[in-house]
């Protein structure tokens, strides 16, 4: 079993437990972990955003903007992959302006759903990886925050003790204790890492 797979939780949505089933056994069978849901409801009060993985919801009497919304108000940012029936080219159209990493037809193909389900993944670990740079900025104290600010644009520790009206020697204590917060080496690290954090 592959080691990052292994770490990795495909939520199924369906009413369908036949398609649970058979979707869940596919899944295992490549070392997906799997947890199912008769319901969208039952879903969103389990999903635990600190889960790595992607969703599989069947979007039989749902509507696309609506499940998405529902996620929303939830605070839930987890890629979703619907499927759906022939028809429902109105249904794909909605589910990829409101952030879907796919839509496909039932019965799905094995591996077109693998391949959508690696590409979900892929943008859920993005997601964590944001919230966790987030995390450790929220941990700055005032003053690591505006040294960082300062330097991220491109100002040297003198400029930045001049602009904050300390003295060097602080602006470095800061710079340092921030970059050991976010776990990075130097100042173009530093840059890099906060950059990723949307304005």
């Amino acid at each position: 079993m592959h080691p990052t797979i292994a770490r990795v939780t495909v939520f199924l949505i369906d009413d369908d437990h036949s398609t649970l089933d058979a979707l869940g056994c596919l899944l295992r069978s490549v070392g997906y972990a799997t947890k199912a849901y008769t319901s969208l409801k039952a879903f969103l009060d389990e999903d635990d955003p600190s889960v790595h993985g992607c969703a599989v919801l069947d979007l039989l009497g749902l509507n696309a903007l609506d499940v998405q919304q529902e996620l929303a108000n939830k605070g839930i940012d987890r890629p979703i992959i619907f499927l759906g029936g022939n028809g429902s080219v109105p249904a794909s159209m909605e589910a990829f302006k409101a952030g879907a990493v796919d839509f496909l037809i039932k019965p799905v193909q094995a591996a077109e759903l693998l391949r959508a389900i690696k590409i979900a993944v892929k943008r859920d670990s993005n997601r964590m990886h944001l919230e966790a740079i987030v995390k450790r900025v929220n941990e700055f104290t005032p003053r690591e925050r505006l040294v960082v600010t300062l330097v991220i644009r491109g100002m040297l520790d003198k400029q930045v003790a001049t602009a904050l009206r300390i003295r060097e020697i602080a602006v470095k204590a800061s710079r340092c204790r921030a970059m050991k917060k976010l776990g990075v080496k130097n100042v173009a690290e530093l840059v890099r890492m906060t950059r990723k954090i949307p304005s």
